[in-house]
């Protein structure tokens, strides 16, 4: 997931789009970042017909900080196309232990359907040490 990732040429060309850090995964303004995700923990699904990654993220709390124990998990896909496909997103509460899911117009999914800016990345995608060992 190394690299920055976009929803398309165009945004390719001016430097705009995703970067899925270590400690974050941000926007990416040419030179400037903004958080999207914090705490990001990566975890590659095994399966033998599709690259899965599933990223849970600390959910931010009202006012500031962090919600305690309050994650989001979402499952992203490698398309046949090199680019990622959301494919479930939810959010998880540490003390109920309910979870939420948005079944239409989820803003995470329409933000994490990305295309590679670099060439074709094909199954070999590395996660540079992002894995949750």
């Amino acid at each position: 997931l190394g690299g920055l990732w976009s929803a398309g040429p165009a945004a390719c060309a001016a430097g705009v789009g995703v970067r899925f850090l270590p400690n974050a995964i941000v926007a990416a303004y040419q030179d400037q970042r903004e958080i999207l995700f914090m705490q990001p923990r990566y975890q590659v699904v095994a399966d033998a017909e599709v690259f899965r990654v599933r990223i849970e993220y600390a959910l931010p709390r009202a006012g500031g900080g962090r919600a305690v124990g309050g994650r989001g998990v979402v499952t992203l896909a490698l398309n046949e196309n090199g680019g990622l496909t959301p494919e479930a997103h939810a959010m998880l509460d540490g003390r109920t232990g309910a979870a939420r899911m948005r079944l239409t117009d989820d803003p995470a999914k329409a933000l994490l359907a990305l295309q590679p800016c670099q060439a074709s990345r094909g199954r070999g995608i590395g996660l540079r040490g992002l894995t949750a060992q």
